[in-house]
């Protein structure tokens, strides 16, 4: 139950920066006046992040699969910051 906390806690906060970072980058037209209410909704996606990791098996499970999320996700990041034009 503690690897499953910390995993959310510690895996979990890059994730959801990473994604709303995403959900920023890829937005349509102008993404300044997106920036602030994408980042208040950093702190429920974090916490929803921490709270999926208690349906894990295990905290291996767990830290496992986050670890792959946010490579998929940091991943997507660069391509997206990379491949298209952005802020």
């Amino acid at each position: 139950m503690l690897a499953k906390t910390f995993a959310g806690i510690v895996l979990g906060l890059p994730l959801s920066l990473a994604m709303i970072s995403l959900a920023i980058w890829i937005w349509p037209g102008s993404s300044e006046a997106v920036v602030i209410p994408f980042y208040v909704a950093f702190f429920p996606l974090w916490v929803a992040v921490m709270a999926a990791t208690y349906l894990f098996r295990s905290g291996v499970r767990a830290w496992a699969w986050l670890a792959v999320a946010n490579m998929g996700a940091f991943a997507a990041l660069f391509a997206a910051k990379h491949m298209l034009p952005g802020l």
